[in-house]
């Protein structure tokens, strides 16, 4: 893990298979069940002058694509800002197809992962607000129920509902190296997204959103996204209904 100031950090894509951005001054956690790999690039945002916790030093430590950006100036707010920027400067440098995750407890920053996903990529909020764990659970039981903008604990990703078209960056970079196909069946992978699943803050409540969110969740499986949505309709109560809308029993 590197330390960075402010500069705009320009990854070569072929080597990134997704993006975590971490507001270390609000919610310095990364949440123990984040699928993290070598190809993900990190960014840690801290205000002027402060540290990074240990606990996330560690959690952190090895990752080639990790950097630490602090603030240069400011108040208890600079680093949102920066953490912003660097948001929109990956955003319009890396390819369409690659998933954002935030990791924040702050309102104002939960608006990045809602403009990435309006503008056509996938991006998902984590936090680890203890107040929001029922919501959570309420939320992946009536995925059809009006956000009210809160945050679960530790809580996985939003996928949004199929977002507006967006222009993909010229052409892709070469693919990162494919990891190892896993030996697992396909009912243990299906049960592994299911326990997932119930812990996303706002589970995918369309078709379309969610078959993009397990492809992008069991890249490494070796089936294919329908066999395993198939699987969760069949064994884990997940239901679509005539005009794409998904809830569970």
């Amino acid at each position: 893990m590197e330390n960075a100031k402010n500069e705009a950090v320009q990854p070569r894509a072929g080597i990134v298979d997704s993006v975590l951005l971490i507001d270390a001054d609000n919610d310095p956690h990364m949440p123990s069940d984040f699928p993290l790999s070598p190809a993900t690039l990190v960014r840690v945002f801290l205000r002027p002058k402060a540290l990074l916790s240990r606990a996330l030093q560690k959690r952190l430590a090895g990752l080639p694509l990790c950097a630490v950006i602090a603030a240069p100036q400011g108040g208890k707010n600079a680093a949102d800002f920066v953490m912003s920027m660097h948001a929109g400067l990956l955003h319009a440098s890396l390819p369409m197809h690659l998933p954002f995750s935030v990791v924040t407890n702050d309102k104002a920053l939960s608006a990045i992962v809602e403009e990435l996903q309006r503008v056509g990529r996938v991006a998902t909020l984590w936090t680890s607000h203890p107040d929001r764990a029922a919501q959570a659970a309420a939320s992946a039981a009536r995925p059809a129920r009006p956000r009210r903008g809160s945050r679960a604990r530790s809580a996985r990703p939003k996928p949004a509902a199929p977002p507006a078209p967006a222009v993909s960056p010229a052409a892709p970079p070469p693919a990162a190296p494919a990891a190892s196909i896993s030996q697992k069946s396909i009912a243990d992978v299906a049960a592994s997204y299911a326990r997932m699943l119930s812990r996303i803050k706002d589970p995918p409540s369309r078709l379309k959103a969610l078959l993009n969110d397990i492809g992008n969740r069991t890249v490494n499986s070796g089936y294919q996204p329908a066999d395993i949505l198939e699987e969760l309709k069949r064994s884990h109560g997940l239901r679509i209904d005539e005009r794409g809308r998904v809830s569970r029993q």
